[in-house]
């Protein structure tokens, strides 16, 4: 087969944009808490250390520093003198009101995120006050563990970055539609263990340290909705980048509470897009049948197995871990972890599950779950329908896939990989050092 003429400078631009992603970095926080916030705050854990023990657990790089302050005067002042990105303040402040202090605040610094940290529900009702959308961005459970402020600062990464990274390289979204505090804030930290652990499962197939670092940019999305509408209003905007939808049953919808809202958002989105992935999470395990009628999965939230279930639905439904071709009653024909066996199992697996994955968009899934963005838009508006049988479907994809992985080689010196060297590699680098250091 020849290899495909391509400009190298396009596609040095085109990898270079990986390194335009997440403008907009949280570098430095600032917290404001009393001293007997403080003090419960150091018996859990020194917190500057429980964050960065969490960005270094999951191959993170740049743990934010965090400046502590014990009153919201000290706060204010510091805000006029040093650019903070993000400000985590506690319920009780001794000398002001949080959400005069959160007005206040945004008056020195327009649009600077502020979170609410509680430690018992109780405390949460100051969110009520009119004023609080105003003053505050959102509230959060303290739930004694570093994984709630790596949640948080990747939160608000994840709300500030996502218009502009959907645009420049189609990063994907997972909505999260969910209205308890106490809930999200321990699913929250769960979510994104789950979402960043696999996606560094994944960064082995990045061809050396530098692509593997740069693709970890590009890892998914993760942002939230409260209500019916905050859903809707999500899955219109990125409805071209979704991975997929994460929501409870039980909301509000036109301003009051429905005990069925999640089940009517996801038969309104699955009409429209009926191979999108859905999982709905309730604590009452009677809406799992109205959930399987609506062909979307189902999650107790109260089952003990609920990381390693939410694990499973994410591999499966997300396009992370191995590709299982299966044939359409569900029976495993072949599993394909790399682009090597994605191409020896796309020349041997059966007619049937070839056409059952292709008439579900899962190739191009598995694809976008690997930042492999350009050929999964190469793959998905094409139609089954277009080819004449399925064999034509199966040459179609062999030599897209062969031709994309000459593609990625241009311009780079991959490391050498014993499980994955590649033939077509035109640089190879075989170790480190003086000698082993070269590209051969």
């Amino acid at each position: 087969m020849a290899k495909p003429n391509i400009d190298l400078k396009d596609y040095e631009s085109g990898f270079a944009r990986f390194d335009s992603l997440m403008p907009y970095k949280v570098k430095d926080i600032l917290l404001v808490s009393s001293l007997y916030d403080s003090f419960i705050l150091e018996e859990d854990g020194h917190i500057a250390q429980m964050i960065f023990n969490e960005y270094v657990e999951l191959n993170l790089s740049f743990a934010p520093q965090i400046k502590r302050v014990s009153s919201g005067e000290e706060a204010l002042r510091l805000l006029k003198q040093h650019k903070f990105d993000l400000v985590m303040v506690f319920r009780k402040l001794g000398d002001t009101d949080v959400i005069a202090f959160g007005k206040q605040a945004k008056e020195i610094i327009p649009n600077i995120p502020i979170v609410l940290l509680a430690f018992h529900p109780r405390e949460l009702s100051v969110m009520d006050h009119p004023n609080f959308p105003a003053a505050l961005d959102n509230a959060f459970l303290w739930n004694g563990e570093g994984n709630i402020l790596l949640a948080i600062t990747k939160y608000i990464e994840d709300r500030l970055n996502v218009d502009f990274d959907t645009r420049l390289v189609g990063v994907r979204v997972i909505i999260l539609i969910e209205d308890s505090i106490k809930f999200y804030s321990a699913y929250l930290p769960l979510l994104y263990s789950v979402i960043m652990r696999q996606t560094q499962e994944l960064m082995t197939d990045g061809l050396n340290l530098s692509h593997r670092l740069l693709r970890m940019r590009a890892r998914p999305k993760i942002i939230m909705a409260k209500t019916y509408e905050e859903g809707l209003e999500l899955y219109e905007k990125y409805k071209k980048y979704l991975l997929g939808i994460i929501s409870d049953i039980k909301f509000s919808k036109g301003g009051k509470i429905d005990d069925l809202a999640g089940l009517k958002l996801a038969r309104k989105i699955k009409s429209h897009v009926p191979d999108l992935p859905i999982l709905l999470q309730s604590s009452n395990f009677e809406h799992a049948e109205e959930a399987e009628k609506c062909n979307v999965a189902f999650l107790h939230k109260k089952t003990p197995a609920l990381l390693a279930e939410l694990k499973t639905f994410i591999r499966r439904n997300f396009g992370f871990g191995d590709f299982v071709f299966r044939l359409p009653d569900g029976s495993v024909a072949a599993r394909a972890g790399d682009f090597h066996s994605m191409e020896k199992c796309l020349a041997k697996v059966p007619e049937e599950s070839l056409i059952f994955h292709a008439n579900r968009n899962h190739f191009s899934n598995w694809l976008m779950a690997r930042t492999e963005f350009d050929l999964a838009n190469r793959l998905r508006p094409r139609k089954v329908s277009e080819f004449k049988d399925a064999e034509a479907v199966r040459s179609y994809l062999i030599s897209t896939f062969r031709g994309f992985r000459h593609e990625k080689q241009l311009g780079i010196v991959s490391d050498f990989s014993r499980r994955q060297f590649d033939l077509q590699s035109d640089f190879v680098r075989i170790g480190e050092g003086s000698l082993g250091g070269k590209g051969r």
